[in-house]
């Protein structure tokens, strides 16, 4: 029999794969059919292909202190350990718990459109009835199989759903602009003046960082990649950079496909928008072929969630934080396959939670989980965009060009965040559209687990003291240890 493992696959994944498994993580094609409609309608306005640049830049400034440290620190547990490293122990854990309850959650949230779409397809396409919830469960197990395997197998995959939903949408794109939509070119829509006729355009800007939730994973896959000082830094500004690009021309084209009426329009259509421009300007097997796709990008989406998810479970459970056997990996195919298992049958039970409750795939499961998972990873970076200052006070600066990644980016980079958590709250009923307690509460909820994490922490540090000191630990990367608590 083979012994047990604690070691994920190594140099197997090169910075391709990362920026593959990202940018599926951020479901363009969802982004496209869902939140830029919205921003139209009700936040940015005309502005919204505006707002996305401007986010495009917001993000990389955010980048560049977060690659910094991942050129310092190799970890499947990213976040947490960033933290752990930059600002003690006790904050890591909090940081830990609360990174893994966002990533948790949301591979089951993506169910809740995987559900909706997938059951719509096979009716509407196959004449079958299946409720959305065994169309999210199947989903959910089959990425627990997949994920059983190799990283590579998991890359392969992504990385084919996510060409195919690019292309779609790019097709969608270069028709509607060219053709001049129904007003022509519309150059107004990068005039920063349209802010200011935006219906709400802090709306706007949440959406626009909603659309980049997953893009900080890349450094999860760190220890599974070949070179990661060089490849994680790379693959963070290659998917920042890319999807910025490919969201602002998509809501140019959104713009442009229906002129000066397009919010209008937008409000009407509203998830049906893109796929209307699609009839408008393009072939019908386009249409039928995004009828497709925005299923499988919803599960390429929760496919990428599972695997992050999997990887913190795996990397507390390594640090004896979590049970120690979720730090093992398959002695053969080296993956974090307890981890995954633990993390699937999380997801399948969340999902059937919702579905025994007679809750809405879409508003419910959809809508309200994605709000708390948003806040969490927001909150979280911000977090860490103050540990990479904790971090780089302690093991020293030497140039003017390391105070402005170390020092200064962080800080911009953290008011970012805050100012954007601060949207969210301010929208948070809009955002969930319900005045409901369970969405009124989400903020408690981010801060019970983070609280959970901080608290678990402290106890350790008393009546543990080994396993205390193996939170957030370095391994093979380590450049300093962490300061006496």
């Amino acid at each position: 029999m083979r012994s047990a493992s604690t070691d994920l696959l190594r140099s197997s994944i090169n910075f391709l794969h990362i920026v593959l498994m990202v940018t599926a993580a951020a479901a363009p094609l969802v982004v496209v059919s869902t939140y830029i409609p919205i921003s139209l309608s009700s936040g940015a306005g005309l502005a919204t292909a505006l707002t996305y640049l401007a986010t495009t830049l917001i993000l990389l400034v955010f980048s560049v202190g977060f690659v910094q440290m991942a050129k310092r620190i190799t970890a499947a547990g990213a976040f947490y350990t960033f933290a752990s490293q930059g600002l003690g122990r006790p904050v890591g854990l909090a940081v830990g718990f609360t990174i893994l309850a966002a990533y948790s959650m949301i591979t089951a949230a993506i169910q809740g459109g995987f559900g909706h779409y997938a059951s719509a397809l096979l009716s509407n396409y196959f004449g079958l009835s299946v409720p959305w919830y065994w169309c999210s469960i199947v989903a959910l197990a089959s990425m627990f199989v997949i994920s059983y395997y190799r990283v590579t197998l998991t890359a392969r995959i992504l990385g084919l759903l996510l060409t195919l939903e690019v292309l779609i949408v790019l097709v969608v794109d270069v028709f509607t602009i060219g053709s001049g939509g129904t007003s022509g070119q519309m150059a107004v829509a990068f005039d920063p003046a349209q802010w200011g006729a935006a219906p709400a355009v802090g709306i706007g800007f949440f959406l626009a960082f909603w659309s980049w939730i997953g893009f900080e994973t890349t450094a999860i896959y760190g220890e599974e990649t070949m070179d990661p000082k060089q490849s994680v830094p790379r693959a963070t500004y290659i998917a920042v950079i890319t999807l910025g690009v490919f969201y602002a021309l998509a809501a140019y084209a959104a713009i442009v496909g229906f002129g000066s009426d397009s919010p209008a329009q937008a409000e009407t259509l509203l998830d049906q928008y893109y796929f209307k421009l699609a009839d408008m300007y393009t072939l019908p097997f386009v249409r039928t072929l995004m009828d497709f796709l925005v299923v499988s990008g919803f599960f390429a989406c929760s496919f990428a969630f599972h695997n992050n998810a999997a990887r913190y479970f795996f990397s507390l459970g390594r640090d004896r934080i979590l049970p120690e056997a979720l730090g093992r990996t398959h002695a053969k195919h080296k993956s974090p396959h307890l981890a995954a298992g633990v993390q699937a049958a999380i997801a399948i039970t969340t999902v059937a939670i919702f579905a025994i409750g007679g809750a809405d795939p879409i508003l419910h499961l959809g809508t309200w989980l994605p709000i708390f998972c948003t806040l969490a990873v927001l909150v979280v970076q911000l977090l860490v965009s103050i540990a990479v200052i904790g971090y780089f006070n302690r093991v020293g600066r030497h140039s003017t060009g390391d105070y402005l990644k170390t020092l200064a980016a962080p800080i911009v980079g953290a008011v970012a965040q805050l100012v954007v958590v601060g949207l969210l709250l301010k929208n948070l009923t809009f955002l969930a559209g319900a005045d409901s307690l369970i969405v009124t509460f989400i903020p408690v909820y981010v801060l019970a687990i983070a609280a959970t994490g901080f608290l678990y922490a402290i106890w350790l540090r008393r009546r543990a003291p080994a396993r205390f000191a193996a939170i957030g630990t370095l391994r093979e990367d380590a450049v300093e240890a962490l300061p006496d608590e």
